[in-house]
């Protein structure tokens, strides 16, 4: 069901499952999740989630920071980066800051990336913050 594999530590924590599963799960600290089998649930998580290519995902939505998608998923994205492999089918609304499509992939839905109000993407909005420092006074 669910396998630890024995990575090197600059990989972190990986857990593999396998199996079906359904329920919710929240991970609070950083990991690695890879699905291969079936879930049917909510999910949050952080570090990176990849759904394999056999793998077969139904959630109300998906939490994440770095999520590749190889399999299928109904449900909704909500991450700071987003990759479709060319096998991978998703069918729902994605927000993300970072999004990449392989040939071959599927995506059904609306996708948002965020902006801040004056219309800047947040990379552009966080570069004129650093701009705008003020000068250190003269003592």
């Amino acid at each position: 069901m669910f396998k630890k594999e024995n990575k090197s530590t600059s990989e972190g924590k990986i857990i593999d499952i396998e199996t079906g599963i359904q329920g919710n799960m929240k991970f609070d600290g950083p990991i690695n999740l890879r699905i291969s089998g079936s879930f049917e649930g909510e999910l949050e998580t952080k570090g990176t989630l990849i759904i394999g290519e056999n793998a077969t995902v139904k959630a109300g939505t998906i939490k994440g920071e770095n999520i590749n998608i190889q399999g299928r998923v109904k449900g909704d994205i909500v991450c700071d980066r987003l990759e479709l492999s060319r096998t991978a089918k998703l069918i729902g609304n994605v927000e993300t800051s970072t999004l990449v499509i392989s040939e071959g992939a599927m995506l059904k839905g609306k996708c948002q990336m965020p902006v801040d109000e004056k219309g800047d993407d947040k990379e552009s909005a966080s570069k004129k913050k650093a701009d705008k420092k003020p000068a250190e006074e003269p003592k």
